[in-house]
């Protein structure tokens, strides 16, 4: 009986398939590491929970597409392991269904641009600046210095309207004094502190005033504003309410 030499050993149909489920293994391990770091450096301002996710869920499906070569090439049935990764990658979806409608959303917001970071959007009941957009989710800094977190599946459901780009914004300032004051009074000084913005306003839309309510013992009041400027929404309240309330003593001497 003849001994087997060592290069019979190295070309063996054994030694060959081995060699081959090394090599597999080894650029199975390398494609991984390389899909963690283009995950990673890809990501942005992606949430770092979400990153991780991806990573992980992507490395597994490599490694189980690596042994599924490995199986074939060692003869073995993967029919039932192939099964195995659909049921598997079917739950997976399922799992994750809420977080790539999300992502697709902010794809389909990327190509149609209905907003930008920085620019002024309503939506629901929610007012402010755009402040960070993601793959999952749109960050809104409303004028009392809140951050809303929208999901971007949420943003393809509503109607957004984009402040920034429609080119005013309509305020609605409330006012309330007592029912003792004349309202014609009341209103034509609402008017004037109105005039006064008139930098901040749309030319062709003049201040207008609207009684809401009026009561035994107060009236409430409306100024309608079309300001240029978003941005100054809760400054030109501040300014007007504080104007308004100064003159009441004015009001006093009218009645």
């Amino acid at each position: 009986m003849a001994i087997p030499t060592i290069y019979d050993l190295l070309t063996s149909n054994f030694a060959i398939s081995l060699l081959q489920v090394v090599v597999t293994l080894l650029i199975t391990f390398l494609v991984v590491r390389f899909y963690r770091i283009i995950i990673q450096r890809a990501a942005g301002s992606v949430p770092s929970g979400l990153v991780a996710s991806l990573q992980q869920i992507g490395s597994w499906a490599i490694w189980i597409l690596g042994i599924i070569i490995v199986l074939s090439q060692l003869a073995v049935a993967i029919n039932v392991l192939l099964l195995i990764l659909f049921l598997g990658g079917a739950a997976i979806i399922v799992a994750y269904r809420n977080i790539l409608t999300d992502m697709a959303a902010s794809q389909f917001i990327s190509t149609y641009q209905s907003f930008k970071v920085g620019e002024w959007i309503e939506i629901q009941d929610y007012y402010g600046r755009v402040v960070e957009r993601n793959l999952i989710q749109t960050k809104i800094l409303t004028p009392d210095n809140e951050i809303v977190i929208v999901p971007n599946s949420t943003l393809l459901k509503r109607s957004v309207v984009n402040r920034s780009r429609s080119g005013s914004l309509r305020v609605q300032i409330p006012v309330t004094v007592d029912s003792k004051f004349d309202l014609k009074n009341v209103e034509k000084i609402l008017l004037e502190i109105g005039q006064e913005l008139k930098t901040d306003l749309v030319p062709d839309a003049p201040p207008q005033v609207r009684v809401t309510e009026v009561t035994s013992q107060q009236a409430h009041l409306v100024l309608m504003l079309r300001v240029t400027n978003p941005a100054k929404r809760d400054q030109l309240i501040s300014d007007v309410q504080e104007k308004f309330y100064e003159l009441l003593p004015e009001l006093d001497a009218r009645k």
